[in-house]
């Protein structure tokens, strides 16, 4: 749903965190997994941020794996912010949810422009990948340096990665999608990631069912022609759902649709991940999704009691809100994004906040 340009792209990757919290973890309804409550986080994401999200029962991180961050010029590889970023995430206890996506300068033109565009790219793409799992899955190098460093503290290696993002829309696939070329970066991914780790969980780009852009294709439609392709059902093992809209009820819809999509092309066994969901809090944003505080909160709590009553059913892993915080910059931003957070940008808590920890059983305030 989010426009993205290059500052947009900047807030995504930057990460400055030291230092970890005291808070015990709290523990969520009974029969649910801690990481069932998740958030996709817009801006930076601080110690203290981290802190009140342990202390709220938030289990699990969408984080943005960017290729041009990690590369940006051939062959220079820095990983210092995930570094910082994965060390923290495991001293707070929370799971980290992978979307890889991006395309650096060097390679195209646009962010935007997915690897498949030539063998080339997506070499360096699978280069990328192998580099991340190695560094990063349950054996990566990065771990083994942190246990050493941090006794007691459980590592949170990557262990689901989303491929790319809402690949149903020009926004994030340019210029235009393609169900077929998803495919061969989705194939291409999974034998890349799980030749270094087998146990890795390969998931199906969030989407979101009827984005706006002329070029743009229903994710039902998306899917069922994706699941056409062959072998795509043997590489994945989950598929994300981005389910806006103006009620609870389109929620319902586009996650049972989505549902339906996936067995409909074969693959029943695959597992639902809600990897965005929300709305914001001012209703003078010009959208639908722009509501008044008080009906944010409300609205988020009758989409998770949803989601929890029905997640046997739909086979559904977890949720992750959109945003965690109001973001400094909203400019770049859809105009309901820019106050879509649990909190605001001062972190002080929203209504909505109230309601979220009321379903993890977690902390209002650190």
């Amino acid at each position: 749903m989010r426009r993205l340009t290059a500052s947009l792209l900047a807030a995504l990757l930057a990460a400055a965190l030291t230092g970890c919290g005291d808070d015990v973890p709290s523990e969520p309804p009974s029969g649910v997994s801690r990481t069932f409550f998740g958030v996709a986080p817009q801006d930076a994401t601080s110690d203290a941020d981290l802190a009140r999200m342990e202390a709220g029962g938030v289990g699990s991180y969408h984080l943005l794996l960017s290729w041009p961050r990690v590369e940006p010029a051939p062959a220079k590889y820095d990983w210092n912010d995930y570094d910082k970023l994965l060390a923290q995430l495991a001293v707070h206890d929370i799971e980290p949810i992978a979307y890889a996506f991006g395309t650096p300068s060097h390679v195209t033109e646009s962010v935007t422009t997915p690897p498949t565009v030539s063998d080339e790219a997506l070499r360096g793409w699978e280069t990328f990948l192998t580099l991340a799992a190695e560094r990063y899955g349950p054996d990566g190098t990065f771990w083994r340096q942190f246990t050493t460093e941090n006794p007691g503290v459980d590592p949170k290696p990557l262990r689901i990665w989303e491929i790319w993002n809402e690949v149903n829309g020009a926004a994030f696939w340019s210029p235009e999608p393609s169900p077929s070329e998803y495919a061969t970066l989705l194939k291409r991914s999974q034998r890349t990631i799980q030749k270094v780790e087998p146990r890795a969980k390969i998931m199906v780009a969030g989407m979101f069912a009827t984005p706006g852009s002329d070029a743009a294709i229903e994710s039902f439609d998306f899917i069922r022609r994706l699941y056409e392709e062959r072998g795509v059902a043997e590489a994945v093992d989950m598929v994300g759902v981005h389910p806006y809209g103006p009620g609870v009820e389109e929620v319902r819809e586009q996650i049972e649709g989505t549902r339906e999509a996936v067995d409909e092309g074969g693959d029943p066994d695959a597992a639902l991940f809600v990897t965005e969901i929300g709305w914001g809090s001012n209703p003078d944003a010009g959208s639908q999704l722009g509501v008044t505080p008080e009906e944010q909160a409300d609205l988020l709590g009758e989409a998770y009691e949803l989601m929890i009553d029905e997640r046997e059913r739909w086979n559904l892993k977890g949720a992750l809100w959109y945003t965690w915080r109001d973001p400094a910059n909203p400019v770049d931003l859809c105009g309901w994004c820019a106050s879509s957070g649990l909190l605001d940008n001062d972190l002080d808590a929203k209504p909505a906040w109230a309601a979220y920890t009321r379903l993890t059983g977690g902390e209002t305030t650190p």
